[in-house]
């Protein structure tokens, strides 16, 4: 299955979610998880906010994340290749003390489904291939956003709806990894 592009993949995904309570909050992994989980909120007027990642070889660790705690979750990416970046959110998102954890992805693996079936609440995904695959292989047109732009994103949807969301914590500001802890989540890849 191929998407025509990230908006094609986060329209598609929105009705998957649609009856999920609205004061659920979407954390997008940062950067192309932004663009899915606008395009989500759109239709289903869920909060936005994001996880941003620093990754130094195969160690995935998350830097920033809003606040979570006693809230449903539902963690959006452009979809997942080996996970290592889904395992980090979800155990970042788990140790901030989220409520319940969803993953809503256009792609996830069949393997990689099997450990994330094991983590969160629920999966949700439209493609469940047998084999891992680079991400752009499903997409038409896959152009990746970088960490400038997803802000830009982020902060624009969020004026432009009026939505009130602590989106992106700003530095100093709890849940920035090293003043509370609750962000910090390091992951080492084992693929």
């Amino acid at each position: 299955m191929k998407f025509a592009n990230l908006a094609d993949a986060g329209d598609r995904l929105a009705p998957l979610l649609a009856d999920l309570p609205r004061d659920s909050l979407l954390i997008a992994i940062m950067p192309s998880g932004i663009a899915v989980a606008c395009r989500i909120a759109k239709q289903t007027r869920m909060d936005v906010g994001a996880a941003f990642l620093e990754r130094e070889g195969e160690v995935v660790r998350v830097t920033e994340l809003p606040p979570v705690e006693g809230r449903t979750v539902v963690i959006v990416d452009d979809g997942i290749e080996t996970g290592t970046a889904a395992r980090a959110v979800v155990q970042a998102v788990r140790d901030a003390g989220a409520a319940r954890v969803l993953v809503a992805m256009p792609v996830v693996p069949k393997e990689v489904q099997a450990w994330l079936d094991l983590m969160v609440d629920e999966v949700i995904a439209i493609d469940r291939p047998l084999a891992r695959r680079s991400l752009a292989w499903h997409y038409e047109e896959f152009d990746p956003i970088d960490d400038d732009m997803g802000r830009f994103i982020l902060e624009r949807q969020a004026w432009k709806r009026g939505w009130v969301t602590e989106c992106v914590p700003k530095s100093g500001e709890a849940g920035e990894a090293g003043e509370s802890g609750e962000a910090e989540a390091v992951v080492g890849s084992s693929d």
